[in-house]
């Protein structure tokens, strides 16, 4: 990832009221069960499995939502800002937003897959011939790639937010088959195959990377996002929450009831998983009228399948043999 300390454009304005917000990641709760760090979330949320909003600059007289199939879309950081922030409404106003499929390279780097007939396709060349006739300096297609987390089931609530700013810039024709078999060996999605016919990979050069959690705003650095890895479960969260769900449901409920109190498990109405990563589980248990969350933490970090059988067993006391069930 380079170009990382400077935003690009006008919509830098987006995000500059949220900057004394973005500093150094608050330590874990003394006791805390661990979860991913921001870092993590970045790389798991960079990795392309949910697609991503990209916000560009509005064509002059166009509507400010052009291209977007959700109007009601944000960027992570345009959020509810001060009235009297007008920068940042105006940033808001100018500009348009698209669905995109993000995906990273071999090293973490930002790629965009745009089929060659879209809206979006045609908006960054125009965009990028406007930019290669700027002044002298200027480079790349001013952006802001919006990833909102999606967890399984219904009753679960985002628990991040990724917002890339950067520059979006075009790849030459001879490099896009190449950067297609990296990006496939990081996600293999099968419409990479029509990379060179009817698609085409733009590349997103990063100036500023936020990742937003319910411990706030984390403006992280280019190094902790190298270094991260993105979480292994994350692309078949909803099975392994199905598996657990289906066929270890009586181990479950057993490790709800001794964890809460013993009102409180008397008490207890549902029981749900709501999400897992390499750390543990989240379960969603509804007690009387109210709801509460329980960590159930996996005693080391799982890095793959084989390892989830067992920390499953030991994390919820089930002799069955984890995923084998």
């Amino acid at each position: 990832m380079t170009r990382w300390t400077t935003a690009p454009g006008d919509l830098s304005e987006r995000t500059a009221s949220n900057s004394s917000a973005c500093g150094q990641v608050p330590p874990t709760r003394a006791g805390a069960p661990q979860r991913p760090t921001p870092a993590q979330w970045a790389r798991t949320l960079a990795a392309g499995t949910v697609p991503g909003t990209l916000r560009l600059p509005a064509a002059a007289g166009g509507c400010p939502h052009h291209g977007s199939p959700d109007h009601g879309a944000h960027d992570a950081h345009a959020g509810a800002h001060d009235a009297r922030d007008a920068g940042a409404a105006r940033g808001a106003a100018g500009t348009e937003a698209h669905r995109v499929q993000h995906l990273t390279d071999a090293h973490g780097g930002l790629l965009l897959l745009v089929g060659t007939g879209e809206a979006l396709h045609e908006r960054l060349l125009e965009l990028a011939l406007e930019a290669a006739g700027a002044p002298a300096g200027a480079s790349g297609v001013p952006a802001v790639l919006d990833v909102l987390d999606v967890p399984p089931g219904q009753a679960a609530l985002p628990r991040a937010r990724l917002c890339v700013t950067g520059w979006v810039e075009r790849v030459g024709a001879a490099d896009q088959r190449g950067l297609a078999q990296a990006a496939a060996a990081a996600l293999p999605l099968g419409a990479l195959l029509d990379v060179g016919t009817t698609r085409a990979l733009w590349r997103l050069e990063v100036a500023d990377v936020r990742v937003t959690t319910a411990e706030g705003v984390h403006l992280l650095e280019e190094d902790a996002v190298a270094a991260a890895s993105a979480d292994p479960f994350y692309a078949d969260e909803a099975g392994v929450v199905a598996h657990v769900e289906g066929l270890h449901r009586d181990a479950l409920v057993a490790w709800v009831l001794r964890e809460l109190p013993g009102e409180q498990a008397a008490r207890t109405r549902e029981v749900s998983v709501v999400g897992v990563d390499r750390y543990g589980l989240d379960v969603l248990v509804t007690v009387g009228a109210g709801t509460r969350l329980l960590r159930a933490p996996f005693a080391r970090p799982a890095a793959g399948p084989h390892e989830l059988r067992a920390a499953l067993c030991s994390a919820l006391g089930c002799p069955c043999g984890g995923l084998d069930g």
